[in-house]
C-alpha cells in the first residue's frame, strides 16, 4: 500500500485516489477543467441547439 501525500491515509497504488481525501484523482480533475471551458466556451450551449435541431428533423420526418 501506498501513503497519500495530501492527508497521510493508506491507499491503494498509484493510478487510484485516495478514499479519504479524494486527492490524486487525475481523471476527475481532467475532466472537470474541460466541463469548465466548454461551459465558458459556450460549447454547451451549441451542443444543445444540434441535439434540439435533430430532434425537430426526426419529428417532421416521421410526423
Amino acid at each position: 500500500m501506498a501513503t497519500c501525500e495530501k492527508c497521510g491515509a493508506d491507499k491503494r497504488r498509484w493510478p487510484r485516489s485516495c478514499s479519504r481525501c479524494g486527492s490524486g484523482s487525475g481523471r476527475m480533475d481532467a475532466a472537470a477543467d474541460v466541463a469548465d471551458v466548454a461551459v465558458q466556451s459556450g460549447l454547451v450551449g451549441w451542443l444543445w441547439r444540434g441535439v434540439v435541431s435533430m430532434v425537430r428533423l426526426v419529428l417532421r420526418a416521421l410526423g
